[in-house]
């Protein structure tokens, strides 16, 4: 049996990274592991679609509808890639909104049409806890603590100081998500 997640963002924000350290995180757990980098215009601030399967798997892509997890680290991009979740999967969202330009989103309103979507989701505060860390740069940190709560994995391997740091506080996070 395999587990599918699908994991999306902007540019910048490390979605690649975080999708890396799950599979590494996975690696060690003893699971066999395939990633596809899907990323659009990611250097200008742009959609990034990851897919990262694990378990007993054969290929990397995930179907629509086939997500055990959709893990955004942006909010708009969770309302983009919630049709990859499968019946009775899980919508992780970053409590983020990167304005694109030209237009202007709340993101109270954003968080209420992804509660609206019906997909089971659970809402978390990754870049507000990186920024008490001192950076944005720990959003991504932060979700992997929550995912490797989620999908009982353990720290990967190499995760140096202020992202073990982030790492910790997101899987404390992580028991929020447990719906």
């Amino acid at each position: 049996m395999a587990t599918s997640v699908v994991f999306v963002g902007v540019g910048g924000q490390g979605v690649v990274t975080l999708a890396r350290w799950v599979g590494e995180a996975a690696l060690s757990a003893g699971y066999d592991v395939r990633i596809a980098e899907i990323h659009g215009v990611s250097q200008r601030g742009g959609s990034v679609e990851v897919h990262l399967r694990f378990g007993e798997v054969y290929a990397a892509v995930v179907e629509e509808g086939g997500a055990d997890y959709v893990v955004a680290l942006e909010a708009l991009e969770a309302l983009r890639a919630y049709r990859y979740l499968k019946e009775g999967g899980l919508l992780v969202v970053n409590r983020r909104v990167i304005q694109p330009p030209g237009r202007w989103f709340n993101v109270e309103e954003v968080v209420e049409a992804i509660k609206r979507s019906g997909a089971r989701s659970c809402v978390v505060p990754c870049f507000d806890v990186a920024l008490e860390l001192g950076s944005p740069v720990y959003e991504n940190a932060v979700m992997l603590g929550i995912l490797a709560r989620l999908l009982g994995l353990p720290q990967p391997p190499g995760l140096d100081g202020r992202n073990r740091e982030a790492f910790q506080r997101g899987f404390n996070l992580g028991a929020s998500c447990r719906l």
